[in-house]
């Protein structure tokens, strides 16, 4: 276990959160969501609202680009997870709230980060809140290789903030915010090495480096890189991070640019500032114009060492103004944001205790109640006893959580069950979305919940009663409705290879009865097991698993295991 100044690794994130707020009083904290917020926001509505977040272990990314001329809200996950939707949802309802201009969401392109901010986002337009989102990636470490998910969000993304908060405060419009966004996207590139591994509080490192070696094109969540290579000099190691840099944005002499040198948490300031120096030196033996040159700590990963290499092609518009423009972000040396403002009250909307949701949609009879309820107890037991096998299939590509995430929902459930409304399985549906939501966290929390969501959603409508056609409906549009935000299709090792083989079965059955659905479940059952099985031999391409050696992956999908132990789990229950 790695040594960390913590008091406990499960309150780390809420006390970095507090000290940062204490040290720096032109900020407010929103202390049940994790929201960190500008004190003056409250008394500036005529300007494009910027929010970010993700999970913590980063810093100052992202509450410590807050500020005047960056970010007006930052939302924090739990170390190195997403943060939930609520939280999210949270912090665009406190900015959008008499914002006619309209509040632009920065989603860092990460599974969890892209199903959770884009369910708040959706959330925030049923409401009728002015909000637009964008999803920022711009890793080219990866570029070429096979995967559906797109180009990591890195340190990079602080170009971004710093450009779309300086046209912010000049009154620029949303769609002007946009467009720019959207040209940086295109003349960005980071690449990343790594001498040692982090690790997560209370655990060891989530990876080993040798002695002797190097791990490049590595992410920022402890993932692995591309490839490890023997120890190089500095020189050595910028000319590799440039040249996939120079090759990716097709730099060429004269072009001129903005850089990032982002240390990575655990590299010294004397070889920080020695890579800088070579940077700046290669890029301009290139003929390269190295116009702005920044290093620091943009976007750690906890104590990782190492640094990425974040560069900008600037266009001959404004973007370098608006680099230039001030900005109160104390994520940026001799931040004003230090000095506690005078005269500025905080947001007018505060943390409200949360209203009970509204029982809606169908009504089941009182023996229909009883049923549901042992099916959720089932269900829930039956994922709490399975914790340590679903960590076993989840720790060969990701950070073996899967079950602990799965079984905490399953506590869930159980502690909330006298409260959930079982009488109305619509409500119930959003119910066990916000247990889901809450207690799970991550990318898992993100899926099940929005599966949940969909769900009740679809029930809602329902006004003939809760049939066995009302349950294949809802069934169907809970997958298509996640599908819309999960990066996921059949066939890259997740959950909804179970999922999908499963639903297809059940609703083959076209059950009418109660006796034709429980028929129609055990096929269902029997398709979800031999789809999680046909993973055993298949090649993530969604999640973090995308980014392992998968010499490393030799059984089945944790999360599509864990669809077919519930599911199991439901059927014998009903078979009773």
């Amino acid at each position: 276990m790695s040594k960390k100044l913590l008091n406990s690794p499960e309150n780390c994130v809420d006390e970095m959160l507090d000290g940062l707020v204490r040290a720096h009083p032109g900020l407010c904290l929103h202390v049940n969501n994790r929201v960190i917020l500008r004190k003056e926001w409250a008394c500036d509505k005529n300007k494009v609202a910027l929010i970010c977040g993700g999970g913590s272990g980063h810093e100052p990314f992202a509450g410590g680009f807050v500020g005047a001329g960056m970010l007006n809200a930052a939302v924090a996950g739990s170390v190195f997870a997403s943060p939930p939707t609520e939280n999210v949802l949270h912090a665009i309802r406190c900015l959008a709230e008499g914002n006619e201009v309209g509040t632009l969401v920065f989603i860092a392109n990460y599974t969890g980060d892209c199903l959770n901010f884009g369910l708040a986002v959706e959330k925030a337009k049923s409401e009728g809140l002015k909000v637009g989102s964008i999803v920022l990636g711009e890793d080219c470490a990866l570029m070429g290789q096979e995967s559906s998910v797109g180009r990591r969000g890195m340190c990079g993304m602080a170009f971004i903030f710093k450009i779309a908060g300086a046209m912010s405060e000049e009154g620029r419009s949303f769609d002007e915010i946009v467009d720019t966004v959207n040209a940086i996207l295109q003349n960005l590139a980071t690449f990343g090495v790594c001498l040692s591994a982090c690790s997560l509080p209370g655990s060891g490192p989530l990876f080993k480096v040798g002695k002797d070696e190097m791990e490049l094109g590595l992410g920022v969540h402890g993932e692995a890189g591309i490839k490890r290579v023997k120890m190089c000099t500095a020189e050595e190691t910028v000319k590799i991070m440039l040249d996939a840099i120079i090759k990716t944005l097709k730099l060429k002499s004269s072009d001129d640019v903005a850089v990032f040198l982002n240390n990575l948490g655990g590299t010294s300031k004397l070889e920080q500032w020695v890579v800088a120096g070579e940077v700046h030196k290669q890029l301009t033996a290139h003929g390269i114009v190295v116009q702005r040159l920044y290093a620091g700590c943009i976007m750690t990963s906890l104590e990782m060492n190492g640094v990425q290499i974040s560069i900008l092609k600037l266009h001959k518009g404004n973007w370098l103004k608006y680099l230039d423009a001030e900005t109160k972000a104390c994520g940026w040396p001799g931040s004003p944001l230090s000095v506690p403002p005078t005269a500025v009250k905080d947001s007018p909307l505060s943390e409200q205790p949360k209203e009970e949701m509204k029982l809606q949609g169908p009504v089941l009879s009182s023996e229909g109640c009883k049923i549901l309820e042992r099916c959720l107890r089932a269900a829930s037991e039956a994922l709490i006893s399975n914790e340590n096998r679903l960590n076993e299939l989840d720790s060969a590509c990701g950070d073996g959580d899967t079950g602990t995430t799965l079984r905490r929902m399953g506590d869930g459930i159980i502690n909330h069950l006298s409260k959930l409304a079982v009488t109305h399985p619509s409500t119930l549906m959003k119910q066990l979305s916000s247990v889901a939501e809450k207690t799970m966290g991550g990318t898992s929390g993100a899926l099940y919940s929005l599966l949940l969501t969909m769900a009740g959603m679809a029930l809602e409508s329902e006004s003939t009663g809760v049939t066995v056609k009302s349950w294949t409906q809802a069934w169907r549009a809970s997958i298509n409705g996640t599908l819309r935000y999960s990066q996921a299709k059949p066939g890259d090792r997740s959950m909804f290879d179970a999922l999908l083989p499963a639903c297809d079965a059940f609703e083959s059955h076209k059950p009418i009865t109660w006796a034709q659905g429980i028929k129609a479940l055990e096929s269902a059952v029997k398709a979800a097991q031999e789809g999680c099985e046909k993973t055993r031999d298949m090649k993530p391409r969604v999640g973090r698993a995308c980014y392992v050696d998968t010499s490393y992956i030799t059984d089945v999908d944790a999360g599509a295991y864990g669809v077919t132990v519930w599911l199991k789990a439901v059927f014998n229950e009903l078979k009773k």
